[in-house]
């Protein structure tokens, strides 16, 4: 047994040497370092283009200077050469969940790029070719869009938001000033539909002021929830809508259900396909318009 020992220490020494030399040996990977670390780029969105030939990327990266993080867009091409690289889109640093129009021409986006650094602006909805340049406001309003979604024929933007007027903001404003209200301050969604040769328009008429947006859209449809996804059906025909709680918060599971719009709906009550006592989320219709996936969580 000691001999055995020995032998088996006798073998180990000249191994443990060699790692020790390997280690310090200028070929070795670097540690990865705290700066390395917080200075790393995030990738939290990739959308392929409906041929299948470029792919829009959303990078986050922390930027010191403004004390924030940004988030930029990409558009990756895949050239026949294979020495595609990707090209910045976007460069305001508020720009986020790229979607490609159907007919893969146009980039829509969220984005509070008029935000400052002492306040802070609702996301809102902006379009750029994939060509590049720059990209144009589609929505217009003092509430956050919550979501959106392109129409079948790539003519169209749905998107929800807070069904707030802009009496009942102020009037709010007044009553509540600074003071955050729990829960009450929420409110329920309304789906709107804008065309986008009309927002397209509305910038060359008014070139020199802000574009009133607000009254070219069109509303479709109201939700006592909150909206987390729209996804318009091939056939262009119907909306597939996902809500989700009023506050975001995992407090009850009556808030989750998948509902139908008409596209050429005017208002009015959406009608209830699925409501389960689970968190509902990613809705994706079949190319027929017959049937629409998604995933759940719990329940």
């Amino acid at each position: 047994m000691i001999s055995m020992r020995f032998d088996l220490q006798r073998a180990l020494i000249p191994t443990l040497f060699c790692a020790a030399a390997l280690a310090q040996t200028p070929s070795a990977k670097p540690l990865l370092t705290l700066d390395d670390f917080l200075n790393s780029v995030d990738i939290p969105n990739v959308r392929i283009a409906p041929d299948g030939r470029a792919v829009a990327i959303e990078t986050s990266r922390a930027d010191w200077d403004a004390n924030r993080f940004r988030s930029d867009l990409w558009l990756y091409r895949d050239e026949p050469s294979g020495s595609g690289s990707p090209v910045q889109l976007t460069q305001s640093g508020h720009d986020s969940k790229p979607e490609f129009s159907p007919d893969g021409r146009w980039i829509a986006f969220l984005s509070d790029r008029s935000a400052q650094s002492d306040s802070e602006k609702p996301a809102q909805v902006y379009v750029i070719s994939v060509s590049g340049g720059e990209p144009f406001p589609v929505t217009k309003s003092e509430e956050e869009v919550h979501a959106f979604a392109w129409s079948s024929d790539s003519h169209q933007i749905y998107f929800a938001t807070r069904q707030w007027t802009k009496d009942q903001q102020e009037a709010y404003k007044k009553d509540w000033k600074d003071v955050v209200e729990f829960r009450e301050s929420e409110r329920g969604d309304a789906v709107h539909r804008i065309e986008l040769s009309e927002a397209r328009s509305c910038l060359t008429e008014s070139p020199s002021k802000a574009c009133d947006l607000t009254t070219r859209a069109k509303q479709l449809a109201s939700t006592p929830w909150r909206v987390k996804q729209l996804e318009a059906s091939p056939d262009g025909k119907r909306i597939a809508m996902l809500t989700d709680s009023r506050t975001e918060r995992w407090e009850s599971l009556e808030a989750y259900g998948i509902y139908l719009i008409d596209s050429a709906a005017a208002g009015g009550e959406p009608r209830k396909l699925l409501q389960r006592e689970a968190i509902l989320d990613l809705l994706h219709w079949s190319p027929d318009s017959r049937h629409i996936g998604f995933s759940f969580l719990n329940g």
